[in-house]
């Protein structure tokens, strides 16, 4: 028991409803210490997350935000990312351009690191501390990367060395068709979201974990892993084919609960012994769209009435008494 000491976050992806994750990760912080929450970082050895998790986990692990100025953070940049569709000249195709610019996603995470005192260009670089990383799609081959805080066999030496804090948040975050990729580097690659290949990332987690920590079996040393996700959906589709089949690009999101019984099936003993947690909100707030800013107060209402329920609010001081 004694050598049980990892804790692990692994955060889904889910656009505007990182929102609902960033709320359940509060409570879990307050039922460790209600008058003086620690911030995620000083309890979470690893963070990783996909999408808009990948986002939050570089806000909280690599910049070391407190929950409630990571909130107030990430409504604004939704508010500020999604309020406005890019104008399109007159005559182009619709369909090869993006909704929204992700040059926004850039400049609002560039405004964050000045107002905490970071550099502009600061990288997602940090050995030291908390260690953060993000799951992106490389464009020109379909691969998923690992965009990584720390040396990893998962994130190239380039990427490591060059990825600027800006580019890996707005990569995770940049969900095709909603967004143009981002470059990052000396060579010039565009990344993309990982909503198709991770977007709930427990299995990222805990391969980056395995590496970080190869000094015998990781189950051995983990204390707790929490996994947190962005309300349940069915798979979402822009639009439905001939027979009900639809082809993967028209697919928004892959159901996560698929993701989590597998992962569940596999490590049926960390959940057996309360060292595996995994929060998604139930009866559709997955539906809500990933840049329907309109609906925050429907993401917020629907989380705290989850997290008053009597199971869940027992779950989440199962799961601080773990973390502790």
């Amino acid at each position: 028991m004694s050598g049980r000491n990892i804790n692990l976050l692994s955060l889904d992806g889910g656009g505007v409803r990182g929102l609902s994750s960033l709320i359940v990760l509060k409570e879990i912080m307050e039922s460790i210490d209600r008058e003086n929450p620690p911030k995620p970082c000083d309890y979470f050895d690893l963070i990783g997350g996909s999408g808009s998790g990948g986002l939050i986990a570089i806000m909280l692990g690599r910049l070391e935000m407190d929950i409630d100025p990571c909130i107030h953070a990430y409504k604004l940049l939704s508010k500020n990312v999604f309020s406005q569709k890019r104008l399109l000249p007159i005559g182009s195709n619709l369909r090869s351009r993006a909704k929204y610019d992700i040059k926004k996603v850039e400049l609002a995470l560039r405004k964050i690191l000045r107002e905490l005192s970071y550099e502009k260009d600061t990288l997602l670089r940090e050995e030291a501390g908390c260690k953060v990383f993000v799951c992106a799609t490389d464009d020109t081959n379909r691969r998923l990367v690992h965009l990584t805080s720390y040396p990893s066999k998962y994130c190239s030496n380039e990427l490591f060395k060059s990825a600027k804090v800006y580019e890996a948040g707005a990569a995770s975050f940049a969900h095709a068709p909603l967004f143009d990729s981002v470059k990052i580097g000396p060579s010039g690659r565009r990344f993309h979201d990982s909503s198709l290949e991770a977007n709930n990332p427990m299995r990222e987690v805990w391969i980056e974990a395995r590496g970080v920590w190869p000094a015998g079996a990781l189950e051995n040393q983990l204390k707790c892993m929490v996994s947190i996700g962005t309300g349940e959906p069915s798979i979402k589709r822009s639009r439905r084919r001939l027979f009900g089949l639809v082809k993967a690009a028209d697919v928004d999101v892959l159901d996560p609960e698929i993701d989590t019984n597998r992962f569940i099936q596999e490590h049926t003993e960390l959940d057996d012994e309360n060292r595996l947690f995994r929060f998604d909100v139930p009866n559709g707030l997955g539906e809500i769209d990933l840049d329907s800013i309109e609906d925050m107060e429907t993401i917020v209402d629907a989380t705290q009435d989850y997290l008053e329920k009597e199971l869940v609010y027992k779950q989440i001081r199962r799961c601080g008494r773990a973390l502790g």
